[in-house]
Parts: C-alpha cells; structure tokens; sequence
C-alpha cells in the first residue's frame, strides 16, 4: 500500500493542467487512501460563510470528476466476476 500512495503522489504531482488522474481500486484500503488523497487535493480552504467570491489563490489545484465512485454496470458483473470491489475515481488539475 505503500508503494500504491507513493505512484499516487507522483501521479498527482506529474499531472499538466487539464490533465486528469484516474484510479481503479480492487481492495478497500486502496480505495480508501485514494478517496482521502484525492478529497486533500481537491478540498476548499476554511473561508468565512459570507464571502462571495474565493481569492485568486486559494482555489484548489484540482476539481473532482466523478463525486462518487464509479462502479461496473450489471452487464460488466455478469462477463467479470472480478470487478464486484472495483471502483474508479477521477480528478482534474486545474491551474498549476
């Protein structure tokens, strides 16, 4: 698992502008470190509630794609048995 955050770390770090990280998990854990990272890149800093508009840099680096996983279709889990546990996540790099 380890060796999974690392590439994920250097994903994300070698990531363009308009370029998109995508991630299929098989195992719990792996989603689980991937949901957590991706939520860091992608989450608000604390702001006051009554501001309007977000200050030019402080806007996150990345936008998430998909809210929530995406998971195979019925069709895909009767042809593979195999993709029950897995789920992809995909996010966006937005500026640099």
């Amino acid at each position: 698992l380890n060796v999974f955050e690392q590439a994920l770390n250097d994903a994300i770090d070698m990531t363009n502008v308009h370029g998109r990280v995508a991630v299929i998990t098989f195992q719990s854990l792996e989603d689980k470190i991937c949901k957590y990272k991706f939520n860091e890149v992608t989450k608000m800093p604390d702001l006051p509630k009554n501001i309007a508009v977000i200050p030019e840099g402080l806007e996150p680096a990345f936008k998430k794609i998909t809210r929530k996983p995406i998971l195979a279709s019925q069709d895909e889990l009767a042809e593979n048995h195999r993709s029950h546990s897995a789920k992809l996540r995909v996010i966006e790099r937005v500026k640099q």
